[in-house]
């Protein structure tokens, strides 16, 4: 068993420099976290902020993960973690001297480089937010979208090709095709007609396109802000969820944002269905994890903070 994950780790970190990877394996397994929350450099920031961030355990990010990543991929036996958005509380934020300071995603990268384990990300609204703490309030903004998508972009190799993007895994005969996507802008004016979660039309061309690469992959969706949950006879509009409906080997959403362990089921194709799971935040609770397992005709994911399956999800 060791000797097979330490193969997987080996490929998986082969496939983060390289691109490719040939081996294949019987079970590929990874830990899904969000909402991380971390903060780093806290006395740099005004203290009235950091104290309001403190109500909400933010403070304790940084510490949640660094634990989470020293202890859980090795005691599961996991060969990967993905994190599924707002990994930093912030992009960047005023200073007791009224500097704007944005060293978050370069800290956020460095703390990753202390771990063997490999990590994929999808980026969450708070890692494009800008705040300001003024009249003894937070404020927060997404205006400077892009300098932060560039930083990423810059600082973080699995974003080396844009905030948006897949991975390619073998699984025996099965391949999965994992997609990132970036739904983390939000903050549209009231009188425009958008329905979060959104992506732009760009991305939402680039979605299609995956999911109609291949007739016989098996493909899982990781993203920050989750689709609405929905009976089972509401008729769901969603500019995600009208791209992904067509695709019946669309298996899996994995999802956050709300800080809650959820289950949703969505229709696709014209007799599957999709299942979308939520995590709860990481920062909020050291056993808001989920280990997922794949394997050849199954996916078997895991309650929240547990090793044994909560479902399982034929992909044959």
């Amino acid at each position: 068993m060791y000797l097979s994950k330490m193969f997987n780790a080996i490929c998986i970190i082969f496939f983060l420099f390289n691109g490719t990877v040939d081996a294949q394996t019987d079970t590929l397994s990874f830990l899904h976290i969000t909402d991380l929350h971390t903060i780093f450099n806290q006395p740099g920031y005004l203290d009235e902020m950091i104290e309001s961030r403190k109500l909400k355990l933010y403070d304790q990010g940084e510490n949640r993960l660094r634990n989470f990543l020293q202890t859980m991929p090795e005691k599961t036996g996991s060969d990967m973690v993905i994190a599924t958005g707002d990994l930093v509380d912030f992009f960047e934020a005023n200073t007791a001297t009224e500097q704007n300071l944005n060293v978050q995603i370069v800290q956020f990268s460095r703390l990753l480089d202390d771990y063997r384990t490999p990590v994929f990300l999808a980026l969450g609204n708070h890692d494009l937010f800008s705040f300001n703490w003024a009249n003894n309030k937070l404020k927060h903004h997404q205006n400077n979208s892009g300098s932060a998508r560039a930083a990423w972009i810059r600082n973080v190799h699995c974003f080396k090709n844009g905030t948006y993007y897949s991975e390619l895994f073998q699984v025996g005969t099965t391949t999965y095709r994992f997609i990132f996507l970036d739904n983390a802008f939000y903050k549209f004016q009231k009188d425009e007609k958008y329905k979060v979660p959104c992506i732009n039309d760009a991305q939402r061309y680039w979605l299609s396109a995956q999911l109609n690469e291949s007739d016989d992959d098996i493909e899982i969706v990781f993203m920050h802000i989750p689709m609405k949950s929905v009976t089972p006879d509401e008729n769901y509009s969603n500019q995600i969820y009208s791209v992904l409906k067509s695709s019946p080997n669309a298996k899996l959403i994995l999802a956050g944002h709300r800080h809650k362990n959820l289950v949703d089921y969505f229709p696709v194709g014209d007799n599957s269905k999709m299942v979308q799971v939520q995590t709860g935040s990481l920062v909020q609770g050291p056993d808001n994890w989920r280990l997922v397992r794949l394997t050849e005709d199954k996916i078997f994911v895991s309650a929240p903070g547990r090793s044994g399956e909560e479902l399982v999800i034929p992909v044959k």
